[in-house]
């Protein structure tokens, strides 16, 4: 089974894709995760990501594919993937590496909350965490950025049939529970 989960930052894709990764066996591969591990690597490239994560700004694809294909590739089990596509030229990228590689994705998953929602709980995750880009200026245009071009994606995978909308206002067991009853028969 192959997976993508998208959502506003603060929707709780990271959780839920380790949960579902867990439960069924799947690649846990995540965009931001492999790209704070660059801008922490020391090298120039990792320089430069740290930057524009700081910014909240969107890494340019060309980097993001860089450290996501060997990963999305290595998969033998199947994958969920966390983060990625933002936008339609990823979106379209994505697709034509899948076809290539005759890969199939099963469903997209939207885990779906308000904006006030993200902003509380990404308030409290720097709190916890002291993450650089959950700044209220950067948690702002992290969702800005996600309104304006990850929105379309979510909309191009409802037209395809492929979308998943899972509230994801409730708690985390109650999440994944649904997350479960619903993907449970695509599994073969």
């Amino acid at each position: 089974m192959n997976l993508i989960i998208l959502g506003p930052q603060g929707s709780g894709k990271g959780t839920q894709a380790k949960l579902l990764a867990e439960k069924f066996g799947l690649k846990h591969i995540s965009t931001g995760e492999l790209l704070r591990a660059e801008a922490e690597s020391g090298t120039e490239k990792g320089k430069i990501i740290g930057k524009i994560l700081e910014s909240g700004e969107l890494i340019p694809f060309e980097t993001v594919i860089q450290v996501l294909e060997p990963a999305l590739l290595s998969s033998k089990s199947g994958f969920i993937l966390d983060g990625t596509p933002r936008d339609i030229k990823q979106l379209e990228y994505l697709d034509w590496l899948l076809k290539e590689k005759d890969i199939n994705l099963d469903k997209i998953i939207l885990l779906d909350i308000p904006r006030e929602v993200s902003l509380f709980r990404l308030s409290k995750r720097a709190e916890i965490e002291h993450r650089s880009d959950d700044t209220p200026e950067v948690i702002g245009a992290r969702l800005d950025i996600y309104e304006k071009n990850t929105l379309p994606v979510v909309e191009t995978y409802r037209e395809r049939g492929k979308l998943l909308v899972i509230d994801g206002t409730p708690d985390i067991e109650t999440i994944f529970k649904d997350l479960v009853t619903k993907l449970e028969p695509l599994v073969k």
